[in-house]
């Protein structure tokens, strides 16, 4: 029989595989997220004897807010419009009742084992991007057709939502700047200067053909944001104003330039939906689909419409009002927070807001940077998408989300110390 060393050193390998893989499967197809997660979470629940483990979370914590959110959830089965739900209705939410207690109970993880998560989550993005730019260019040979380039056109040749490759892409570019530029880093680790600076180039050109314009504004904010702190930091602000300057230049004549993107920015403007006319007006839907929600929230705000009431009510009043592209695609609210309060009401909405309010919290006292980001990511996320409402956004919020809360990445000058709570 093996000592106890040596079983704690072979079950803390045995977790970091695991969240290496969970983090990797996050792009990949969902059954695949699905298995990599319940990994993730048995190799977080054998790292400690049961006694310490219910100890441990039996503690107040943030995790018991989004745990809150799914039970709230599921007693909505009780009120839900619809008579009730099935388990594949409310089965994917299940992973804020189990991921975040579960990256809660374990032992603080290693910085080396958060770098390979986010490098291991970065190479799959960049080889999943490779492959919708293959694909297209094959189909391109046969079609000539240069929108198979851009938007969903071009991630659908991997079976992805454009949004949410974007959103990879933008998570992606924001950890290598992180990594390069503001953490401490060693002779050694300066030799991969160039690679992730060619990392990071590849991802922006990525989003710019994805089209998404909020990521593609939240892109050139967040590199704004890291060339004034940088240049904060290092005490290079003269340097820093001249780089704002060029980015701004570089990305209003990217732009300009790229067709299809130009099209989609000039087609989006802020106008009532007139009908089908307005069909490729993203905002212009969006302000249907919001106005729709909060009506119908409106109309029912503590106890909601239920999970599977929420989502057959919203596509219902879109038919009324002819919305037949909503309506017939079954589209959900497009902005998580209304989501939230048409399935579970206020409440619901109020767990959802505290939980990201617990994490500005902590990552404002903790200078917890990449949390912060993340976080201002997801909330500006939510605003144009329901981002629970797909397996492959909820996943990624939530591992890394609560992985970086439980587990801080190290930050500039130092270590970080103490559990979070």
């Amino acid at each position: 029989m093996a000592p106890p060393k040596a079983q704690s050193t072979i079950r803390q390998k045995i977790l970091y595989t695991a969240l290496v893989v969970a983090a990797a499967s996050i792009p990949l197809p969902v059954n695949l997220n699905s298995i990599a997660l319940i990994l993730l979470v048995i190799a977080c629940l054998i790292q400690q004897p049961l006694p310490a483990l219910a100890a441990k979370l039996s503690a107040p914590s943030l995790w018991m807010l989004p745990a809150a959110y799914f039970l709230l959830l599921g007693c909505s089965y009780f009120w839900d419009v619809t008579g009730g739900f099935a388990v594949r209705d409310i089965e994917r939410y299940a992973m804020l009742f189990f991921i975040p207690p579960a990256l809660a109970a374990v032992p603080q993880l290693p910085q080396r084992v958060l770098r390979i998560t986010g490098l291991v989550f970065i190479v799959v993005t960049i080889a999943v991007c490779t492959g919708c730019l293959i694909r297209s260019l094959f189909e391109y040979r046969v079609t000539a057709d240069y929108r198979v380039f851009f938007y969903h056109y071009l991630s659908s040749q991997m079976g992805l939502n454009a949004i949410f490759l974007s959103n990879y892409c933008l998570a992606g570019i924001i950890w290598l700047l992180y990594y390069r530029f503001i953490v401490p880093r060693t002779q050694r680790d300066r030799r991969w200067n160039a690679p992730l600076v060619l990392a990071a180039v590849f991802l922006f050109v990525m989003i710019l053909l994805l089209s998404s314009k909020l990521i593609i504004s939240l892109t050139l904010l967040l590199l704004l944001f890291f060339v004034v702190y940088i240049g904060y930091i290092k005490r290079f602000i003269i340097l820093a104003l001249t780089v704002i300057v060029l980015l701004l230049a570089a990305g209003i004549t990217i732009v300009s330039q790229l067709g299809y993107v130009k099209w989609r920015f000039m087609s989006t403007s802020a106008k009532t939906y007139s009908g089908p006319k307005d069909d490729n007006n993203g905002l212009s839907i969006r302000m249907l689909m919001w106005r729709t929600a909060w009506d119908l929230v409106r109309e029912r705000p503590w106890l909601g419409y239920g999970v599977k009431g929420a989502r057959v009510t919203v596509v219902e009043r879109y038919r009324q009002e002819n919305f037949m592209m909503g309506y017939e695609q079954g589209y959900h609210s497009h902005n998580q927070y209304l989501q939230s309060a048409l399935m579970a009401g206020i409440p619901g909405l109020l767990l959802l807001l505290a939980t990201c309010a617990g994490m500005a919290w902590r990552g404002l006292r903790k200078n917890n940077l990449l949390l912060l980001l993340l976080l201002f990511h997801f909330m500006c996320q939510s605003v144009i998408e329901s981002t629970f409402e797909v397996q492959q956004e909820l996943s990624f919020y939530v591992l890394f989300l609560f992985l970086f809360y439980y587990h801080p990445p190290e930050s500039p000058g130092r270590q970080p110390a103490g559990r979070a709570t």
